[in-house]
């Protein structure tokens, strides 16, 4: 009873018994105001929490951007830092065979700071240059920023403008909402990109710390590196199909011997000019202590338009190139006659294979091939005869598709180093501070 009288003394106390009904209705929405004050004061510090968490974190607010005359489209690929944080590297690329200027000097850009709403705003980092790079033909093009200290936990929005139209698209009615207030947009060939480089997830390149911006070697850091280790592991997965292949072909040799009809067997073929004496090497990834494949293929036959070098040793940005390419020839002439090969290759002609038995009779113009007594040799050589094929088929693409895969970065590479372009005009950047 105790504790029951205690609730009444407090009722009285606060005038919340059934005598004083206003009382205890101003009370009662008093703790849900307060309440309500508690939960969504919490809410509204978690979002505002959880918002500058993702302005920290992320460093490209627009994947990709369409040009608003032209209607070129295209991808951002990332920003790029140095290990100071006061250097940054905005890479965008468009398809290839874009129509679009090669000359850094056909554009300009405008630089803007934003909120976290992407709302306009003064640029917050100080002493800020740039400048604009093509990279060659290749449809990239990048801008470099360097400021007076690390860049600043802030959203960019930078405009670019091509002040050269190479194509031509008719005019959209209704302009894009995020650019409807901007009449410059219908004037002229523009794209928009938000970004932040002082973003912990934008990733640092080695090529920005160099005291001077080397084009071609922040095109492989940026672009060409990760295509190349792309084509590193096709090279090293047909390396193995191809050895599984080879292994088949030695089995299916022995088969040969073991198996027989009657006391007949097949003798053994001679082995095609494109697979005798080839061999693979090495062990693969999962197979080596280290966890590096060092795979090789041994063969002293190239297939019609394909290759043969150690790529494993080199590396793009060394150049494979050089090493390939005849005295007196240039790598384009070089190119252009194994493309020419590859369109002359003959098929890889397994019926030109005699299939002889023991007696000297031949398998398979003696002996229909429905002849069930025969079966067991059929099989045998069926089973030999596409091993050739599987194998022919992955060396044709491993030599002549796979590392002419590097040799195209290798290409893409020397593009950039002779043919890229840069302007750092202090009017081909204008800084909303």
């Amino acid at each position: 009873m105790a504790f029951k009288d205690t609730i009444i003394a407090f009722g009285k106390r606060f005038k919340l018994d059934s005598h004083h009904t206003m009382e205890r209705f101003g009370v009662v929405c008093g703790i849900f105001a307060v309440t309500a004050v508690a939960v969504f004061g919490g809410s509204a510090f978690a979002a505002w929490n959880s918002g500058k968490e993702a302005l920290t974190d992320t460093s490209v607010y627009t994947p990709t951007f369409t040009t608003s005359k032209t209607k070129l489209k295209g991808d951002v690929d990332g920003v790029y830092t140095n290990e100071l944080g006061n250097k940054a590297l905005l890479i965008m690329h468009f398809d290839k065979g874009a129509k679009i200027s090669y000359n850094a000097a056909d554009y300009q850009g405008f630089l803007m700071g934003s909120d976290e709403n992407l709302n306009t705003e003064t640029v917050s980092t100080p002493g800020i240059s740039s400048s604009f790079h093509v990279f060659g033909s290749t449809g990239y093009v990048g801008v470099l920023f360097e400021a007076d200290e690390p860049f600043a936990q802030q959203v960019l929005n930078l405009t670019m403008r091509a002040n050269q139209e190479l194509s031509f698209r008719e005019a959209d009615d209704e302009p894009a909402d995020e650019l409807a207030g901007d009449k410059s947009f219908a004037q002229h060939d523009q794209w928009r990109v938000f970004f932040n480089p002082g973003a912990r997830k934008a990733e640092t390149i080695a090529s920005l710390d160099a005291a001077t911006f080397a084009p071609a070697r922040a095109f492989y850091d940026v672009v060409l590196k990760s295509d190349e280790q792309t084509a590193r592991a096709a090279l090293d997965s047909k390396l193995v199909e191809m050895r599984t292949a080879l292994s088949r072909i030695d089995s299916y040799t022995t088969d040969l011997e073991t198996t027989k009809v009657d006391g007949l067997f097949l003798r053994p073929p001679q082995v095609p000019g494109f697979i005798a004496g080839d061999e693979v090497t090495g062990g693969s990834k999962s197979e080596s202590e280290n966890g590096k494949s060092n795979l090789a293929l041994t063969t002293k036959t190239v297939v019609p338009g394909g290759f043969d070098f150690n790529w494993r040793s080199g590396n793009v940005y060394d150049g494979y190139l050089d090493v390939l390419v005849p005295v007196g020839q240039s790598y384009g002439e070089f190119l252009s006659q194994k493309s020419v090969e590859s369109t002359d290759e003959r098929e890889f002609g397994v019926d030109d294979i005699e299939w002889t038995l023991s007696d000297g009779s031949s398998l398979a113009q003696d002996y229909r091939t429905s002849d069930v007594t025969m079966r067991p040799l059929t099989n045998v050589m069926n089973n030999l005869s596409q091993a050739y094929v599987d194998y022919y088929s992955a060396k044709n693409e491993y030599q002549s598709s796979l590392l002419f895969d590097l040799l195209a970065l290798d290409v893409d590479l020397r593009d950039v180093q002779s043919n890229s372009s840069a302007n750092s005009d202090e009017q081909s950047l204008f800084i909303n501070y």
